[in-house]
């Protein structure tokens, strides 16, 4: 199958997170772990496969028959939207929009800026190995800030590559927040017009405008989708085994069914049904053998913006030390695995402690404290 952006935008050579929040809520579902860690690996393998086919000679990008490793993308898109109405019960009250940002920017921008800032040391000491067309301080100035930038003639990344998800992401989060200042019922409601809207409006531009092209992109509905979702389960909608199934097994058909049109309807929809199928069934709980995938899930932002970092350098080792000694299955087997051990150990090394001390600092006095008007639709938080 092959899965390209909504208007112009190509598949990228490199891609990242998903800007899922790191690490659980308390009241995060294993299904949503889960999940998160099957995207992050897939993403993971998407890139990895283009290592291997390095090393090979070939230009597949397959694993096991299977080519679109990247619509594990898709599945981080609709799972934000879902995490964002499951954690988000304070609709309508005063300054709930502020903590709100205030969450979100905490668990997204502090690893990012970290990473950016390797990628910038790293270009200022080897000016060579990227190439940037633009104009390179406001080029950085937009790679640090979530403005979508060209980097050259179409690419439309920022200088940490995986980035260019988290710019889709902040434009979620802030049209989110606005959202946030209503109670629920109006402000799902608006979000939907908008950003329906915004998609019609934008069906036809390129990305050589690129702020208006990603925040008209029909990518931004998939959040949609999640939070659909998400409604759906706050309102106690559930699917028997048989009917979480075949949402599933119907979502991943679509995917191998190779259909073609807007990435929204042919990427955004199977990714909708894997994900409502795991969220809307039967609520499975950790085992011995599922555990490691919670943890993954917990890890799964860290491994999302590290794993390129690691793929690089585990192919410029392989070609230096391993050469043709051993097959280039091995070295995609190995970096897969190599990646995700370092997205966890980063997890626990830097990015919780980092976002638990910013928490602890920073939320308690971003509490809301009187409603807006009236009760906000859901739970209160």
């Amino acid at each position: 199958m092959t899965l390209s952006f909504s208007k112009s935008r190509g598949l990228q050579g490199s891609i990242g997170n998903v800007g899922v929040p790191p690490g659980p809520a308390k009241n995060t579902l294993s299904s949503v772990q889960w999940l998160r860690a099957i995207a992050a690996i897939m993403v993971s393998i998407h890139h990895a496969t283009y290592f291997s086919d390095l090393l090979s000679g070939q230009t597949a990008r397959e694993l096991w028959g299977f080519s679109s490793w990247f619509f594990g993308i898709h599945i981080f898109f609709v799972v934000s939207g879902f995490i964002m109405i499951h954690t988000t019960h304070n609709f309508g009250e005063a300054g709930a929009w502020r903590q709100f940002l205030a969450r979100r920017l905490i668990r997204v921008v502090p690893l990012y800026w970290v990473l950016t800032t390797l990628m910038v040391i790293g270009v200022m000491l080897s000016p060579h190995s990227l190439e940037i067309a633009a104009d390179k301080v406001q080029y950085i100035l937009g790679s640090y800030f979530f403005i979508p930038v060209l980097r050259t003639q179409g690419d439309l990344r920022p200088i940490l590559g995986q980035g260019w998800t988290l710019d889709y992401e902040m434009f979620f989060y802030f049209a989110f927040a606005l959202a946030v200042l209503v109670p629920r019922r109006w402000g799902i409601s608006a979000l939907t017009l908008i950003f329906a809207s915004l998609v019609w409006l934008g069906r036809d531009l390129a990305n050589d405008t690129p702020i208006i092209f990603t925040w008209t992109d029909g990518l931004i509905l998939e959040f949609l989708f999640g939070a659909f979702v998400g409604l759906a389960f706050e309102r106690n909608w559930r699917l028997p085994v048989w009917g979480a199934t075949i949402s599933i097994l119907s979502g991943v058909g679509l995917v191998i069914t190779n259909l073609q049109g807007p990435t929204f309807l042919v990427a955004g929809v199977p990714a909708t049904l894997i994900v409502g199928g795991f969220v809307l069934g039967p609520q499975l709980k950790d085992s011995p053998a599922t555990g490691w995938l919670t943890r993954v899930g917990d890890a799964s932002y860290s491994l999302y913006l590290t794993h390129v970092f690691v793929l690089n350098l585990a192919y410029k080792i392989w070609i230096t030390i391993v050469s043709e000694k051993l097959p280039p299955s091995v070295f995609l087997g190995a970096s897969i695995l190599a990646s995700i051990l370092v997205g966890v150990v980063i997890y626990h090394l830097v990015e919780r402690p980092i976002t638990n001390f910013l928490q602890r600092r920073l939320l308690g006095s971003l509490k809301p404290k009187t409603p807006f008007s009236g009760q906000a639709v859901g739970a209160n938080s």
